[in-house]
């Protein structure tokens, strides 16, 4: 005991560690005769020997002697019932058959959307700019003006909906194209091809003037529309705009020129005074608006977003989708849009919307979108394009896409590639769409029990925002389907 008495505090505990790991291994440890005990216990004590130093076998100036791997107890029961699920006489089914084959698994390649993009030498930057009638100021408007345009599929699409963009006056510094494909930096570093269906071109995107920003997982709609709002508070930006991919964009050109002199349509070359400008200078022009309203004291209006043609290109007042507590990412994609804009609506944001260009939802990519930009083509004079057969051709596109009705295939675009196997973060095409769409009748589930209506007519109904959650269903599961279910969505 006196010997104990003078010993360090550290020798104490090794003592103490010592004695807790020998009762451990006598009491605890599998053993089928006394000489297993003697050796686990000789173990241990050797071990606890040397803490604190290393084995003369590791001192420094000698090579390290292998240690023999420790000795594998064979699997618990109760483990191996954890990792099976089910008990030991359980019997698992056969493997599933295999689908039949689908058309998306022989679905031809898609072609360069850009081809000039891919010239070697590489084109002129002045080739890739507006059209000189849209271009806009040398010196910025004094508004901040990003346009923020979400990716996760369908390059040519997005490319197309980026160069009309351009092609309607938007500065290229001023678009973001957000890349939420859930492949981090595999597209930064070239590791996808144009078959991959989450393939995107950050060369050529940086060739055109255009940023990308990349999230850091895969979102969902609801998440993305937070994550704009989180990006515009880290920008220190008061208002944004964000822009669906599968648009294709055009500014009023025929105002900018006076109507024709005569009876025989011949244009006119004599510049409209009372022009008011390009698709992107519209927006700025809208923006002041609001943003001088906004700033006119308490009798001024307050405002959430602006639309044109819906949301299909919207303006965002960022502090009020942070005051009523940004999208509920429980509805992670349709009828996100119904509760967020009717939970604006409660809370006193006006939301208008005001027309600045054609806006085209298509579902197809011409053949050179390269023509947006240069108006020719093939890149030659004789295959000059005027302004008015391109809004003619992609209002034939816009038509094309909603040959079925709204509730058709009309998203049948983003499944467009089926290539990428073995490529990084490789994911299924046609599995990626089944999980979307189960997560789409999900969330249109969980906005039915939240309000208690089937269908974006919540304030039509007479709900308001104090009901959220507190309702009963208005119709019955039994007879009337599910929340997903039902002709109001």
């Amino acid at each position: 005991m006196a010997k104990l008495a003078h010993m360090s505090v550290r020798s104490r505990y090794r003592m103490l560690f010592l004695t807790i790991s020998i009762l451990f291994v006598y009491f605890f440890a599998p053993r089928q005769d006394s000489s297993n005990f003697s050796i686990s216990a000789a173990s241990v004590i050797q071990w606890s020997a040397h803490l604190g130093r290393l084995p003369p076998s590791q001192n420094a100036g000698s090579n390290p002697t292998p240690m023999a791997p420790p000795n594998l107890l064979s699997q618990d029961p109760l483990e191996s019932e954890f990792y099976s699920w089910r008990g030991p006489d359980y019997v698992p089914r056969p493997k599933p058959p295999y689908k039949p084959p689908s058309p998306l698994r022989s679905s031809p390649p898609i072609p360069d959307p850009f081809p000039l993009l891919s010239s070697n030498p590489p084109p002129k930057r002045s080739l890739l700019q507006a059209p000189k009638i849209n271009r806009p100021p040398k010196t910025h408007y004094p508004e901040q003006t990003p346009l923020l345009i979400g990716f996760t599929r369908n390059w040519p699409q997005l490319l197309q909906c980026v160069v009309s963009y351009i092609a309607a006056g938007w500065p290229p510094e001023d678009i973001f194209v957000v890349e939420n494909t859930g492949v981090m930096n595999s597209n930064k570093d070239g590791k996808l091809s144009l078959q991959n269906p989450f393939y995107l071109n950050h060369t050529q995107l940086d060739m055109l003037g255009v940023d990308v920003i990349i999230t850091p997982t895969l979102l969902t709609f609801a998440q993305l529309q937070n994550f704009y709002a989180w990006t515009a508070l880290e920008k220190d930006w008061e208002t944004y705009f964000w822009s669906h991919q599968d648009l294709l964009v055009f500014s009023f050109e025929d105002e900018a020129f006076l109507p024709p002199a005569t009876s025989s349509g011949t244009p006119n070359p004599e510049p409209n005074p009372e022009y008011a400008g390009s698709l992107y200078t519209r927006c700025v022009s809208t923006l002041r608006y609001l943003m001088n309203s906004l700033n006119l004291g308490q009798g001024g209006k307050k405002w959430a977003s602006h639309f044109f043609a819906y949301d299909h290109l919207t303006l965002v007042n960022r502090d009020a989708i942070l005051a009523v507590g940004g999208w509920d990412t429980h509805i992670p994609y349709y009828a996100g849009d119904c509760d967020m804009y009717n939970r604006l609506r409660w809370a006193g944001y006006g939301q208008g919307q005001t027309e600045v260009g054609f806006i085209f939802d298509v579902a197809t990519v011409l053949e050179d979108v390269g023509v947006l930009l240069l108006r020719i083509r093939n890149n030659t004079p004789e295959g000059e394009v005027d302004w008015q057969t391109l809004v003619d051709l992609a209002q034939q596109m816009e038509d094309l896409k909603y040959t079925g009705g709204a509730g058709g295939d009309r998203n049948t675009w983003q499944m467009r590639q089926s290539g990428g196997r073995g490529e990084p973060f490789y994911r299924d095409p046609e599995g990626f769409e089944t999980g979307l769409r189960m997560l789409i009748d999900t969330g249109r589930a969980v906005f039915a029990e939240k309000w208690g209506h089937r269908g974006c007519d919540i304030a039509q109904v007479g709900i308001t925002a104090e009901d959220e959650w507190r309702l009963e269903r208005d119709w019955d599961v039994q007879s009337e389907g599910f929340g997903w279910e039902g002709d109001l969505w």
